[in-house]
């Protein structure tokens, strides 16, 4: 039976995989790929930052001891993960602030950021399987699912995060984004691999 861990998981070897993919620069097989490659993974990295914020997060906050600090710790791993995702959409679309800052430096600030997230992550994953029955993780499980769905596709580090006022900006700018992806003409959907590197059928929004 799939697990909120295994889950996670899946969703974690993925997302390095398209890291991978976005920060290879060589030649590209057709103009526009390292573009395509860079929006893919910067939009599911959004939204699966997103997605744990919105349910991750507060069942780790209400079921784990000292919940709320796990919290706060994972927020700020959080929002410096998103920063980073800001340079590299910046340095993609030419911003004049990064465009004296090398690729490698970009991408190399991304990874680090990205894995030390995931290491957390998992880790909440694993102690929340322990805590929850498996009726209450597979109900987290699918709502974290759904929530990726619905996310926002670029990272949002300044806005509220949590509480209402993070689900009112979440909300909003998941309308806004898919609104600037169309006149950016932005590729944001994605076959979703497993760790395998196997594509599900279903794709990604």
């Amino acid at each position: 039976m799939q697990t909120l861990l295994s889950e996670v998981e899946e969703r974690h070897a993925a997302l390095l995989n398209l890291l991978r993919t976005a920060a290879h620069r060589g030649a590209p097989a057709k103009p526009g790929d390292a573009r395509m490659n860079t929006d893919r993974f910067l939009a599911q990295a959004s939204r699966h930052t997103a997605a744990a914020t919105r349910v991750l997060l507060p069942s780790v906050a209400q079921h784990l001891p000292a919940g709320r600090a796990e919290v706060r710790d994972h927020l700020q791993a959080i929002r410096r993960l998103e920063h980073t995702l800001v340079k590299a959409k910046a340095k993609e679309y030419g911003q004049a602030q990064t465009v004296h800052m090398p690729w490698a430096s970009v991408w190399g600030g991304v990874h680090n950021h990205l894995t030390r997230t995931i290491a957390a992550e998992r880790r909440l994953a694993t102690m929340l399987g322990e805590h929850l029955d498996s009726d209450d993780e597979a109900r987290v499980r699918e709502r974290f699912t759904r929530a990726i769905v619905a996310a926002p596709t670029r990272p949002h580090p300044h806005l509220p995060h949590t509480g209402f006022p993070g689900h009112v900006a979440r909300t909003l700018c998941a309308k806004l984004d898919a609104l600037w992806d169309e006149v950016e003409g932005r590729v944001t959907s994605v076959a979703y691999c497993d760790s395998a590197g196997s594509a599900r059928k279903t794709l990604l929004p």
